[in-house]
């Protein structure tokens, strides 16, 4: 959290201060500029004002007497011959030439003390008529000290000023982030502490209503889909210790009481063959529901649905001696895994042929985008009540008749699992004779 803070405080701190300096020069640039065509301006009109009293016929001498201090006057020929000058600038000369203009000239300024350096200062030079007609120059010059000056003690305030604005700059980021990241350590530690003992412990979600408040809510999304899961896996474990234990413990117990020789051996052998191939049903299931709870992908394809209830609906019916009634079976092509369909079918019809009476009927229509497949029996049916909890793993309702059947309790939920899986449901109601009618819908593949 820490190099959090100080790396958001960092760069804040310099985007600032890059910005002041980029801000100052371009202000201080601004400032020199206005204020050097002020000093211009200035310049040149004094200059105008004496090249018009010399066209009135004013002397060069009387208009070097009113000179202001710091400044210079020089008035002179065209030739460069000078008629009068004044002021603290030392000229021998045009002080910026004989061309008319304002102009920047280096010139020998003169101290308090009567010693010269050298400094550039600014010299407006215009052109006038004397009442003989001679061309005659006039150069006003000035120190830069009234240009230099403010824009000196500008970039000082801002050379003062932004380091100090940096620094505040810095100093609320970090305060900030150190309040925005409060919450997200808040949210760390109370996730470093749910383990196998508290994970019902969730993260108190701020009232931000900012990115820390929807990861508050998104952890603890996260934490009840793992909840759930655990719980799922817990509950399967469970439910597969149970249903493995209960046909294990039966061939175990025949196979203590009975030895190769005993007269009743070929039955006991008949229960063991039907007990193995409950197990190896309850395995194929198991693994089945186990692909289910990783969410793996699966591959799809165009499937002839009609063809897949045909083969498999044959194919539960062959050992049994129920009336079979298939009809309406409209043609209609789905997407998904053939192979978790057809388990999907061949689970619903089996479940049909174990408890029917006498018959059982299949019928496939479209509807509405949907093709819609029913299986019903004439069995005792399902309470209504019931209708949804036999969906649930590992339920039966007539426990002790599913066990003689060959039945896990996990048939109508890999169904139903399964065709979920691909957009599709599975419900139950009751058939015209009474008993169960089980109802699958599936998309209608895109035509196309």
């Amino acid at each position: 959290m820490r190099g959090i803070r100080i790396q958001a405080a960092v760069i804040a701190g310099a985007t600032v201060l890059l910005a002041a300096v980029a801000g100052g020069l371009f202000l201080s640039t601004t400032l020199h500029n206005r204020l050097l065509d002020n000093f211009d301006t200035t310049l040149n009109a004094r200059a105008v004002d004496r090249a018009s009293l010399i066209a009135g016929g004013a002397t060069p001498a009387d208009l070097t007497n009113s000179l202001v201090q710091e400044s210079l006057v020089w008035i002179g020929t065209k030739t460069g011959q000078t008629l009068a000058s004044a002021g603290n600038l030392v000229v021998n000369g045009p002080p910026a030439g004989t061309t008319t203009g304002v102009r920047s000239a280096t010139l020998r300024v003169k101290d308090s003390d009567g010693t010269a350096d050298f400094e550039t200062v600014r010299v407006a030079t215009v052109a006038a008529k004397n009442p003989d007609g001679d061309t005659v120059l006039v150069s006003v010059g000035g120190e830069l000290d009234s240009v230099n000056d403010p824009v000196s003690r500008m970039r000082f305030l801002l050379l003062l000023g932004s380091p100090a604005l940096t620094a505040l700059v810095m100093m609320l980021v970090w305060l900030t982030a150190s309040r925005s990241l409060r919450s997200v350590e808040n949210i760390r530690s109370t996730a470093s502490r749910i383990h196998g003992d508290n994970r019902d412990e969730r993260i108190v979600v701020p009232s931000t209503g900012d990115e820390i408040e929807r990861l508050a809510v998104t952890v603890n999304m996260m934490l009840d889909r793992l909840e759930a899961d655990h719980e799922r896996r817990q509950q399967f474990v469970g439910d597969a210790s149970h249903e493995l234990k209960s046909p294990i413990a039966n061939m175990r117990a025949e196979l203590d009481t009975t030895v190769s020789t005993d007269p009743e051996w070929p039955d006991t052998r008949d229960r063991l063959i039907v007990q193995t191939d409950r197990l190896g049903a309850i395995i194929s299931d198991l693994l089945v529901l186990a692909t289910r709870d990783e969410e793996v992908e699966f591959d799809s394809e165009t499937i002839e649905f009609d063809d897949l209830v045909l083969s498999e609906t044959e194919a539960a019916v062959r050992s049994s001696d129920l009336n079979v009634d298939v009809w309406d079976m409209e043609p209609a092509r789905v997407t998904g895994n053939a192979e978790h369909l057809r388990r999907a079918v061949r689970n619903i019809v089996e479940n049909g042929v174990r408890h029917a009476n006498s018959t059982i009927r299949v019928e496939m229509h479209r509807r509405n985008g949907s093709v819609v497949v029913t299986v019903s029996d004439d069995g005792a049916g399902i309470p209504e009540a019931d209708r949804e909890r036999v969906f649930e793993r590992f339920t039966r309702l007539d426990d002790a008749r599913a066990r003689d059947e060959g039945g896990t309790g996990l048939g109508l939920a890999i169904a139903r699992e399964t065709v979920e899986r691909f957009g599709g449901s599975v419900r139950i109601g009751e058939s015209e004779s009474g008993g169960a009618m089980v109802t699958i819908a599936l998309p209608i593949a895109d035509e196309d």
